[in-house]
């Protein structure tokens, strides 16, 4: 049998920030669930009464407000004695389960206190002032305070010896008594909240514990950051993760985290063949590092980018599919390569490396979707979706090297002596303008198109989606990229007038 570890610790300092996270999530859950229920019960016009008929001789003992408040110092102990995230889980999740089910109660059973006014002066006024403080008004049947104080002292006796176990135990039932003795509580408020620790603790902890649960977990959590990292570089990230956590509501939520996790690893692997996520060394070493360990199934990487492309390749219960994903990324790999020797390319193979890119992007989301339909069934959307791609993002890429202009119209801009890296002077060309025209009058013709062809897949799982795509390059078509360069509005207008 493996030695107990030690019952105290410093947390790494790659575990603290996680555990103090989950320390603090739950105190905001708490205030917010706590709170919320005492606004609420302070609209009832009464309340149950609960005392016994003892409890009139329990004395009033200020000075055990002390004992009251410690509670947030035994909580506290947590991020000593769960010194892992994973050993963390179990304990901040029963917490939150226990200010869930006492909520309910004080909304289903709302207790009237029997005891008279308490007026405290002397030296221990002001403790007392705290105590009453935290426990704000109303929210009596269970004690949270009792049901926190036994919980941690259930938690903590797994790791204790004899007698950490004691003072853990005296300890709570200190704290049990001090919600009686400065008459916080009733005794039955008391006895509910221990048993709720008891109940909640034995039916949370085993399930939290779960290899498997603690895996989802680990992976949401890197969704939810990467999620935040890309919503903070551009909104548009933003809704589009909020769109695929919308989509997990009408989904098992593990059959649904597949498309989140496809979509954090494949913007991650663009964000850094971009140039908007730095890693060490030349960002090609670094794909083609990852491309070896993800296909091998070997190494010891533990980076965001290597945990989201193995949970994605091992969900993925396609041979194809996962094949679709080592394409997809070799194909972006290639903008990184134009970049570094900044090339220009013609139109034919522009568009060709564009469409690629979004056919396998559409065929992936596709499949993770379980849909019935393909990008091969849409040919005329993924072209436009590629077109929506190129001039929502054109003045960051011209910008960044990546050259998504013809090498012809950048020939022709030049020859009127305008720089085709600015956006600005090259739509200041005559070429660099009838360019965006053509591009403008071909995307009109590409959602025509598009419209025709997903009107003849009505009916087809996955049809939905491609429509949800088909209108927002409409939006972009009609109202964003008009709003950019407003010479297009006389071709917008010129088109409604004709339709």
């Amino acid at each position: 049998m493996s030695p107990r570890p030690a019952l105290f610790g410093w947390p790494r300092k790659d575990e603290l920030p996680r555990t103090a996270a989950m320390a603090m999530g739950f105190a905001l859950f708490f205030l917010a669930i706590y709170g919320g229920a005492s606004w609420l019960t302070g609209f009832y016009p009464g309340g149950l009464r609960v005392e016994l008929p003892f409890e009139r001789h329990i004395p009033f003992m200020p000075s055990w407000a002390l004992v009251y408040v410690s509670m947030d110092v035994l909580l506290l102990l947590s991020l000593f004695i769960f010194r892992t995230w994973r050993d963390m889980v179990p304990f901040a999740l029963a917490l939150c389960a226990e200010t869930a089910l006492a909520a309910v109660c004080f909304l289903l059973l709302p207790v009237e206190v029997a005891w008279p006014p308490r007026v405290v002066e002397g030296a221990w006024a002001d403790v007392f002032q705290l105590a009453d403080t935290m426990n704000l008004e109303r929210n009596y049947l269970p004690s949270l305070h009792v049901a926190f104080a036994c919980m941690a002292a259930l938690a903590y006796a797994e790791r204790a010896g004899a007698l950490g176990r004691a003072v853990f135990a005296l300890w709570a039932l200190a704290i049990a008594a001090s919600t009686l003795l400065i008459h916080e509580h009733h005794l039955v408020d008391v006895v509910a909240g221990a048993l709720l620790a008891w109940g909640t603790w034995r039916w949370v902890a085993p399930w939290a514990r779960r290899a498997s649960f603690l895996e989802a977990l680990r992976v949401e959590a890197l969704c939810a950051r990467e999620s935040y990292r890309f919503a903070r570089r551009h909104l548009r990230y933003g809704l589009i993760a909020l769109v695929l956590y919308r989509y997990a509501l009408s989904r098992w939520w593990r059959q649904a985290q597949v498309a989140r996790v496809g979509f954090c690893f494949l913007q991650l692997v663009d964000d850094v063949l971009d140039g908007d996520r730095a890693v060490e060394g030349e960002p090609l070493d670094w794909v083609d590092a990852l491309l070896v360990e993800l296909e091998s199934g070997r190494g010891e990487g533990s980076g965001a980018a290597v945990s989201l492309g193995r949970v994605l390749l091992e969900r993925l219960d396609d041979e194809a599919a996962r094949a679709q994903v080592f394409a997809l990324v070799r194909t972006m790999r290639k903008d990184r390569e134009r970049v570094k020797s900044a090339q220009w390319w013609d139109e034919e193979a522009l568009r060709a490396q564009q469409r690629d890119t979004f056919r396998l992007s559409v065929d992936l989301m596709l499949q993770v979707a379980r849909a019935e339909v393909r990008a091969k069934d849409a040919p005329a959307l993924i072209e436009a979706f590629a077109w929506c791609s190129v001039m929502r993002d054109l003045r960051e890429d011209l910008a960044q090297g990546l050259y998504n202009v013809p090498a012809a119209v950048a020939a022709a801009a030049r020859g009127e002596g305008a720089d085709p890296t600015r956006i600005d002077a090259l739509l200041g060309s005559e070429a660099g303008r009838a360019w965006m025209v053509a591009e403008y009058g071909r995307a009109r013709a590409l959602l025509d198109e598009s419209a025709r062809q997903l009107a003849a897949l009505e009916g087809r799982p996955g049809l939905p989606l491609l429509r949800l795509f088909q209108r927002s390059i409409e939006s972009f078509w009609r109202r964003r990229l008009p709003g950019r360069h407003p010479f297009l509005r006389a071709t917008t207008a010129g088109r409604l007038q004709g339709a």
